[in-house]
C-alpha cells in the first residue's frame, strides 16, 4: 500500500480497516496478524515520479495491445493491431526519435531537481534543529559597559618658526 502525505498513515488505515472487518464478523482472530506484516513504507515522491518517467521515456515503445471484445472477433482485433504496428514501426521510430531525445534530457534534469531538492530538505531540517537548539540554549546576558571617553588631542609644542625673507 503506498500513501502519501502525513494525515493518513498505514497503521491508522490498517486500524479502521480490522475495526470494520471485526465489526461485520468477516475477520478471524487468527488473520489479525498477519495484516501488519504487508504494509509498504511510503514512497518518496521524487524517486516515485523519477521511477515512473524512466519507465516511459522511449515513445517508440508501445503500450501492450489490447482490446475489449471477446472471442475470435477480439484475437482478430489484436492481430489486426500487431500487424499494423509492426508495419508502420519504422515511420514511427522516425517521427519519434527526437521526442525520445527530448524525454531523455527532460529525465535528467528533473532527477537533478529532484535529487536537489531532497539535499535542500535535508539542510533546511538540520537548520531548523539547530535553530531549536540555540533556542533552548540558556541565554547568558553580557553587562553593558559605558563607552569611554574619546582622551582629549595632544597639544604638540610648536617649532617657532624663522621669518620669511622678502
Amino acid at each position: 500500500m503506498k500513501l502519501f502525505g502525513k494525515d493518513v498513515t498505514a497503521k491508522k488505515l490498517l486500524d479502521v480497516v480490522k475495526e470494520r472487518l471485526s465489526a461485520r464478523g468477516l475477520l478471524p482472530p487468527s488473520e489479525d496478524a498477519g495484516l501488519d506484516r504487508d504494509v509498504e513504507a511510503p514512497v518518496e515522491a521524487f524517486a516515485f515520479a523519477v521511477e515512473s518517467m524512466s519507465e516511459h521515456v522511449d515513445t517508440t515503445r508501445g503500450l501492450p495491445i489490447e482490446t475489449h471484445r471477446d472471442g475470435l472477433q477480439g484475437r482478430a482485433v489484436v492481430l489486426a493491431k500487431q500487424t499494423f504496428r509492426k508495419v508502420g514501426q519504422l515511420f514511427i521510430n522516425e517521427a519519434l526519435a527526437r521526442q525520445v531525445v527530448f524525454n531523455g534530457h527532460v529525465l535528467d534534469g528533473y532527477s537533478q531537481l529532484s535529487a536537489e531538492v531532497i539535499r535542500l530538505r535535508a539542510r533546511v531540517a538540520e537548520l531548523e534543529s539547530e535553530l531549536e537548539r540555540a533556542a533552548k540554549a540558556p541565554v547568558l546576558e553580557v553587562p553593558r559597559v559605558k563607552p569611554a571617553k574619546p582622551a582629549a588631542p595632544k597639544a604638540r609644542p610648536t617649532k617657532p618658526r624663522k621669518p620669511r625673507a622678502r
